[in-house]
């Protein structure tokens, strides 16, 4: 994985370790496990239902990481969800995915920089980043092309099946197999991208188009 995606991530997430959240993350884990906000609006009922499961099961987690690895639970920092360090990984992703970068035989998301390049990279890695494959494209989109929207990020898309749609990538735009299109307000008006599956990669990190 290319630094200058990892260096990206650790700046979006924490200015580059200046902010990594100033909550408790035992405190906020267990508020959002058992006390997460409703809205009272039927429609968004089986969410948030979901988003309290996902909470007590992070909370469930944090124990065990604190346990394998030797880290006072009740210390710990993070952002108002209980993601931590300087690439804000939650308790369940620092469990399944980090990395000891060093092989000093601990693995330290919070402040270790060399555990925390090869957790991010770990991340990508395992979920499906290609090496030296393209990121995004710059497209060009026909003036009778009607509007699509994809119903994901995935790039499930052939170039060919997009450019029959009016999209295309622009002359000198790296291609790939696959892609998804983004239709984003630019200062200039609309501009279109083409999302491969390096850029599918970053959204499972953070799934916000915008971020990646």
């Amino acid at each position: 994985v290319p630094a200058e995606v990892i260096v990206s991530i650790i700046g979006v997430e924490t200015n580059y370790g200046g902010f990594t959240g100033r909550h408790k993350v035992l405190d906020a884990l267990y508020t959002l496990a058992f006390r997460y906000p409703r809205s009272g609006n039927p429609e968004r009922a089986a969410y948030e239902y979901r988003r309290e499961q996902f909470f007590r099961d992070e909370l469930a987690q944090l124990f065990a990481l604190g346990r394998e690895e030797r880290l006072d639970i009740a210390t710990l920092t993070g952002s108002y969800a209980g993601a931590m360090g300087l690439g804000q990984f939650m308790p369940s992703s620092y469990r399944n995915w980090a990395m000891d970068g060093d092989g000093d035989g601990r693995r330290d998301l919070l402040t270790h920089k060399p555990d925390v390049f090869a957790s991010i990279a770990n991340y990508f890695v395992v979920h499906g980043w290609q090496r030296g494959g393209a990121v995004v494209a710059r497209a060009t989109r026909d003036a009778d092309a009607v509007d699509f929207v994809p119903e994901s990020l995935a790039p499930v898309y052939p170039l060919a099946d997009l450019a029959a749609r009016g999209y295309h990538p622009q002359p000198g735009q790296p291609l790939a197999e696959g892609a998804t299109l983004l239709s984003l307000d630019g200062e200039a008006g609309k501009e279109y991208w083409l999302g491969y599956r390096n850029f599918y990669v970053i959204t499972r990190y953070n799934r916000s188009p915008m971020y990646a």
